[in-house]
């Protein structure tokens, strides 16, 4: 490359690949579920490469080769001079140098792949960054429910160093919507509900304490909650006259299919409720439900032991409990 270069505002993409001759490099930026194509470029015959070009604000991109599956990361803004190398059949490693940032996001992602990252080194990492994006990619691997000041943390930075980015806003929603999840975690006591039953009347979560209660967030239209009703079912008939009883929380918006899908699965419970509201249910945003089945284990003081228990593992749980 000549020095042609040297002055020009935008990035220059550098690379060597081994095994990839006369195939297509792409140049993609990584915007929440989308992802689209910035830049390509053919692998000349000895496997090097180069692209430039301008970006309008700084980027998480990747350097993807063909439809390949491997992901080599790499922070993109104008100004870069990134050079990269790699061997197209080694679908893990590869070299970035002459940028920093881009450099240290291959050390984390390698650090997280080669499992070296556990959970205490990602919240030092978190705790200690200073790009935006790195701290994003550090929070994927963290649960927000454990870390969410890390989270807020890690939101504001993106907003103030990456307002325009479209992960900015994405990441911002996601940590406001889960605030509420922070109500459930283990060990809290569960946020009380009054829904409507079937027939009309009111039913409060706190009219069953005493008990051992799974709140169940499901639909009718679930189908992974349905092949999941056989084992609560299983589960209550175990252990429901050792105090263990169920509250079926419906995300349905149709009422006669909820009460058919009750009927049909045999959920011969008493405390059914919804307020027919689907997602936008005021039960699932009180709890941070955004996907189901869902499920919370209360115990007799209504305190949260357990989530998300299935089939076997919510029966040895309840044994320990009930068991005595």
């Amino acid at each position: 490359t000549g020095n042609n270069d040297t002055d020009f505002e935008g990035y220059v993409i550098t690379g060597k690949i081994d095994n990839a001759e006369g195939i297509q490099v792409f140049l993609d930026n990584i915007d929440t579920k989308r992802v689209n194509v910035i830049d390509t470029a053919d692998v000349a015959d000895d496997g090097t490469f180069k692209m430039k070009g301008k970006v309008p604000s700084k980027m998480l991109s990747r350097i993807r080769l063909g439809n390949s599956r491997a992901n080599r990361f790499i922070v993109l803004e104008n100004g870069d001079r990134t050079h990269i190398e790699f061997d197209a059949k080694n679908n893990t490693e590869y070299t970035v140098s002459n940028d920093p940032e881009s450099e240290e996001l291959r050390r984390l992602t390698s650090d997280i792949q080669s499992r070296k990252a556990d959970e205490k080194y990602l919240q030092d990492y978190v705790d200690n960054a200073t790009d935006p994006i790195l701290a994003y990619i550090a929070c994927q691997y963290l649960k927000i429910e454990n870390d969410y000041d890390r989270f807020k943390k890690v939101s504001a930075l993106m907003s103030k160093e990456l307002p325009q980015s479209k992960l900015t806003q994405a990441f911002a929603q996601h940590v406001a919507s889960s605030k509420n999840m922070l109500n459930t975690a283990v060990g809290k006591v569960a946020p009380d509900l009054q829904l409507d039953s079937p027939n009309g009347g009111k039913i409060p979560l706190s009219s069953l304490k005493g008990k051992v209660v799974l709140i169940d967030f499901w639909a009718s239209w679930c189908k992974p909650c349905r092949r999941e009703n056989p084992n609560v079912v299983k589960a209550y008939n175990k252990y429901k006259k050792k105090g263990f009883d169920i509250y079926s929380v419906s995300l349905d918006k149709n009422k006669d299919k909820w009460v058919k899908a009750i009927k049909d699965d045999g959920l011969v419970w008493n405390s059914h409720v919804s307020d027919l509201g689907g997602w936008q249910s005021s039960a699932a945003a009180q709890y941070g439900v955004k996907s189901i089945p869902q499920t919370f284990l209360i115990d007799g003081e209504g305190k949260i032991v357990a989530k998300n228990l299935r089939g076997a593992a919510l029966e040895a749980k309840l044994s320990e409990l009930l068991d005595a």
